[in-house]
């Protein structure tokens, strides 16, 4: 059993812990006004500016994107990369990003040394970075820190691994490690051993305002033909301190003779709320750089509604 250095908080409701529903809109892509990219990790400014992550870019920094969405469905009605903030370091196969908003900081995870390090809004490195617990320090290559979430109503950080023995982490606005917990993935519906490419487990981690989390859950299967290559997406609603996990949405998105709208989701962020008080979701897909000219660099939206309250309560 993990340790427990800190037990933050505890969702609770009048009847059990607060339910979500998702409403899933269409995927779209905007090639003339988003360069081709490996866009891995996504979160919002504010307003319709949004850092993304690209953990193939030749420096170490972020994109700024423009994403602007109906105000009523939050379907993405247009997008736009404004220009990339470096800090003058090489990638270190960045995958997530977060926005410190009390802080007016960035986060980026990074997979090649498995740091969380603090940046500027100009890019540049500051001298923080999150405390990582050993577990982390230890993970393999092209298998360590992919999603990274900071929420700015509960100050705070949660990161996870990609695969493997899934361990979900949670830090304090100090970025000091709290409490630690385990996540099991559903078992994987392709034979990994007939890929050319295969991935399955977490790409990516929303922190909510409510204490709880949504992860997404990944498959990626391409065969060596690359025909009938696909990826199975599952979205999870999933609440620390319980073993219990609710799925909320499932798509898939495949490459085959007659459709080509394969896109392996890697990056999510809670975004506006909408006119009716829900929230929108924005997930950004990795395209390989428009891999062959055929993959795109696709994003959705998700319109996300709470069905029943929820309290943050604080323990000691």
């Amino acid at each position: 059993m993990r340790k427990i250095i800190s037990l933050l908080f505890i969702l609770t409701a009048t009847s059990g812990f607060a339910q979500y529903k998702i409403t899933e809109n269409k995927q779209h892509a905007f090639p003339k006004t988003i360069p081709a990219g490996n866009y891995s990790g996504i979160t919002w400014l504010g307003e319709n500016r949004y850092a993304v992550v690209n953990d193939k870019a030749k420096e170490d920094g972020f994109h700024i994107f423009e994403i602007d969405v109906d105000s009523v469905s939050g379907e993405i009605i247009s997008a736009q990369n404004t220009g990339f903030y470096s800090s003058g370091f090489p990638n270190r196969d960045n995958e997530g990003i977060a926005y410190n908003r009390a802080a007016n900081t960035m986060l980026i995870s990074g997979e090649t040394d498995n740091r969380i390090l603090e940046y500027s809004l100009n890019g540049m490195r500051t001298l923080r970075e999150a405390t990582m617990p050993d577990y982390y320090k230890q993970l393999p290559n092209n298998l360590g820190l992919e999603a990274l979430s900071f929420n700015n109503h509960t100050q705070t950080l949660w990161t996870c691994n990609e695969s493997d023995s899934i361990v979900i982490q949670c830090f304090d606005s100090l970025y000091r490690p709290l409490q630690a917990y385990d996540y099991r993935l559903d078992p994987p519906e392709a034979d990994k051993t007939k890929a050319q490419y295969y991935a399955h487990g977490v790409g990516t981690i929303c922190a909510l305002d409510d204490g709880s989390l949504l992860l997404l859950e990944r498959e990626l299967y391409t065969p060596k033909s690359k025909l009938g290559a696909f990826v199975k997406c599952k979205l999870y609603h999933f609440v620390p301190n319980s073993a219990s996990k609710q799925k909320l949405a499932e798509w898939r998105t495949s490459l085959s003779l007659f459709g080509r709208n394969f896109a392996n989701y890697e990056g999510m962020c809670l975004g506006p709320t909408l006119s009716d008080g829900s929230r929108v979701i924005i997930l950004v897909a990795d395209s390989q750089n428009q891999y062959a000219g055929i993959l795109k660099d696709w994003l959705k939206s998700l319109k996300l509604e709470r069905e029943q309250p929820g309290e943050l309560r604080s323990l000691p």
